[in-house]
This record gives structure tokens, sequence and C-alpha cells, in this order.
């Protein structure tokens, strides 16, 4: 009987990592996407290189969407299609924050399983992360790159303050 019992709470201790991983995924993307937007001018939202490629702001107001569509599923099991208004550089990077933290809130209540963990790290959370390296680029394209580091030893924490 004990052993069932042990074997239960590993299983049940395994269960809660599954979204600790996600949270820390999370709290990855927000590093790196506060890394990637500081210091920017707001002038930088419409910088643009041309041949039809997304600015600063647009890209910004897409990873919002992509969050935003992402908790929606998670918390309603439906897929949202609305395109949120473009706003300027600030608030956009105000909306976008504001949504990891909402997103971070309910990974903390909502246990997900394993195949909903894969689809998430593979879909939105990569699109999301290929986008904040796109910012980047964007940022030394316009003559503020971004000071290089070892994001293996950042001071990254699981959960969004």
């Amino acid at each position: 009987m004990n052993f069932g019992m042990e074997f239960y709470q590993q299983l049940k201790r395994l269960w809660k990592m599954k979204n600790e991983f996600l949270r820390h995924t999370l709290s990855t993307i927000s590093y790196r996407f506060k890394k990637a937007v500081h210091n920017q001018k707001m002038e930088f939202g419409d910088f643009n290189v041309g041949k039809e490629s997304r600015t600063p702001n647009e890209i910004i107001n897409h990873m919002y969407q992509v969050l935003s569509a992402t908790r929606i599923f998670i918390e309603e099991e439906r897929y949202s299609k609305e395109q949120p208004e473009r706003v300027d550089m600030k608030f956009e990077i105000e909306r976008f924050n504001t949504e990891l933290k909402n997103l971070d809130s309910i990974l903390m209540k909502k246990e997900l399983d394993i195949n909903y963990a894969k689809r998430l790290i593979q879909g939105p959370f990569s699109d999301i992360l290929t986008h904040i390296g796109q910012i980047s680029m964007l940022s030394r394209l316009n003559g503020n790159p971004i000071m290089g580091e070892d994001f293996s030893s950042a001071s990254i924490t699981t959960g969004i303050e």
C-alpha cells in the first residue's frame, strides 16, 4: 500500500513539473523579450527594412495575438482568430508583458498533459522566440545591437512577476 501511495505522489510531482517547464519557458520568453526591447526608442516600433517585412510593432502585435489565442485556447478550448488593434510600441510591449503574466497565472492553476505541453512548445512558444530573434536582428540593423550573453547561465526563475 505504501509503495502505491509513494508512486502516486511521484507521478503527481512529475505532472506538476510539466507546467513548471512551460512556465519556465514563458519566463525565458519574458527575459529575452525584455532584453530585445530594452532602451529602444519608440520610433524603433516603425523601423522597416522594406520588401514587405514586418515592423517591430507589427511583430510584437502578432506575438501578443499568438499568446492571447493560446490563453483563450487553454481556458475555453476554442481558437480565437481575433486580430488585436495595432497600437504604439510602448503599449504593444506592455500588452505583451501583461499577456505573459496572464498565461503564466493560468499555467499555475490548470495542469496540462504532456501532449498538450509539447504542442505549446513546438507551436506558439517557438513562434514567439523566433519573433524575439527578429526584433533583436532589427535592433542591430537599426544601429542598436543587443549585448550578447550566455542565456544558459542567465538568472531566469520560473514565474512571471
